[in-house]
């Protein structure tokens, strides 16, 4: 459970660096008439996504700590 944890607070990292025009790209070739989205939007996503990667590597090291 601690691996999967880690492991998934690394994809939640890895995916608040991926740059805001690749995004656009990949919804432009799945949906060519989706409206265009905001770097306010990108900003956001980000933010939660680190955010939440730290409270999960949070909440993994207190399970750790409880589990001795």
């Amino acid at each position: 459970m601690t691996v999967f944890s880690f492991a998934l607070a690394a994809v939640m990292l890895a995916a608040a660096c991926i740059p805001a025009d690749r995004v656009r790209g990949w919804r432009e070739s799945v949906n060519p008439s989706a409206p265009e989205l905001p770097d306010s939007a990108f900003v956001v996503a980000r933010i939660v996504f680190v955010v939440m990667a730290g409270l999960v590597v949070y909440a993994t090291i207190n399970v750790m700590r409880l589990s001795n």
